[in-house]
């Protein structure tokens, strides 16, 4: 390669560090000149560029607003999805604590010989008395056959058999009972007023631990409800605008949309008030503004701009005289190349004259022999 067109190469990377540094530079002092401005005061109504700084900052603003906003409802729906998953847990404890105290109060109700509750207990009392007689059968049964008889191994393992099915029925009779009291507690606690007046204190107990329970699941769901209430409508939103991730991402590449619209301001304020003598077509009037907003503060950066401008400047001149050195070059090979073409043409030409004289002699010669002949005739 050309040592010249190398130099090229080095200059133009140059070149283009020093613009990237000058962009740099003055995007960030037409920044801090923006910041000098004052919402609705001089230039705001006059140049388009001030109120364009001002919008596009509110704009990215009310983003960031809006971001939190979006992140506040993300952050309060998961607040929602646990309290009311919390509740659920509860209601479930709660649930099982109604249970049992409906299976207190049914069994207390079946035990009951006041003849208070037979209106209640006449439904179950057959099904009752039937499963207890079972239960007292199988508990009977089942300590016969706990009972050692002797040291027969086998007659032993037998009966342990015979045990663990007695015993497996006793639990299940068991469980149907418990059922079932649960069931008697569950029909008293429909009668109005049951836990008021009751003649019995140990029912009276039941009956208010077993109302105040049902008062706490009542108020679980109607807080569960208000909950899903709240968390509905903010489903809702994100269902018709998008995920939160979705919109907060949206929203962040809008703001770096306007930020590339304010770099641009800033780029063209920063060249204005720095190097205003590369500017073109600007006026007196504005000029004079920009210069009001330049600062003694402001010098160092202006100096450098300045500098990095020449550097750009004696790049591209150098830039330009080396291409011109080329193209010259360039053209000189060219020429040279012609005339050498030129000049073989002309040989090539000479030896065609040559040639024509010797055919126009030989045709001379011809003709003057075919005179010599048609004499002879």
């Amino acid at each position: 390669m050309d040592a010249r067109k190398k130099q090229i190469n080095i200059l133009e990377d140059g070149k283009l560090k020093s613009l990237s540094s000058l962009n740099l530079a003055l995007e960030g002092f037409g920044e801090r000149l923006f910041g000098r401005m004052e919402s609705g005061g001089p230039g705001h109504d006059t140049y388009g560029d001030v109120a364009d700084y001002f919008r596009l900052q509110k704009d990215i603003a009310d983003t960031n607003l809006a971001i939190a906003a979006v992140e506040e409802q993300n952050r309060l729906q998961k607040e929602l999805e646990e309290q009311i998953e919390g509740i659920e847990l509860e209601n479930k404890e709660r649930e099982k604590e109604l249970a049992a105290a409906f299976r207190k109060m049914g069994k207390a109700l079946l035990e009951d010989n006041s003849g208070a509750y037979t209106e209640v207990t006449a439904p179950f009392r057959e099904q009752a008395d039937t499963l207890i007689a079972k239960i007292e059968n199988l508990e009977s049964r089942c300590a016969g056959v706990e009972q050692k008889d002797g040291n027969n191994v086998f007659l032993w393992i037998g009966k342990s058999a015979q045990g663990l099915v007695l015993r497996s029925f006793l639990g299940k009779t068991q469980e149907s009972f418990e059922r079932l009291c649960r069931n008697v507690g569950e029909a008293y606690s429909r009668v109005e007023g049951f836990e008021e007046n009751n003649a019995s204190s140990e029912i009276a107990s039941n009956a208010w631990e077993a109302a105040q329970i049902r008062e706490q699941i009542k108020a679980l769901s109607e807080e569960k409800d208000r909950l899903k209430g709240e968390k509905g409508k903010i489903d809702s939103v994100f269902s018709a605008e998008g995920s939160p991730v979705k919109q907060v991402q949206n929203f962040k590449n809008h703001i770096l949309q306007v930020k590339d619209s304010l770099r641009a301001l800033y780029l063209t304020l920063g060249m204005q008030a720095a190097l205003p003598d590369y500017v073109e077509g600007l006026d007196p009037d504005r000029k004079e503004f920009v210069s009001a907003l330049v600062s003694a503060d402001d010098d160092e950066t202006i100096a450098g701009a300045l500098a990095l401008k020449q550097s750009i400047l004696d790049a591209e001149d150098s830039i330009r005289k080396l291409r011109a050195a080329l193209a010259i070059d360039d053209e000189r090979e060219k020429i040279n190349k012609h005339r050498k073409s030129i000049a073989d043409k002309k040989l090539k030409i000479a030896q065609a004259e040559k040639d024509i004289g010797e055919l126009e002699a030989e045709i001379k010669d011809a003709e003057s022999s075919i005179e010599e002949l048609q004499k002879l005739l």
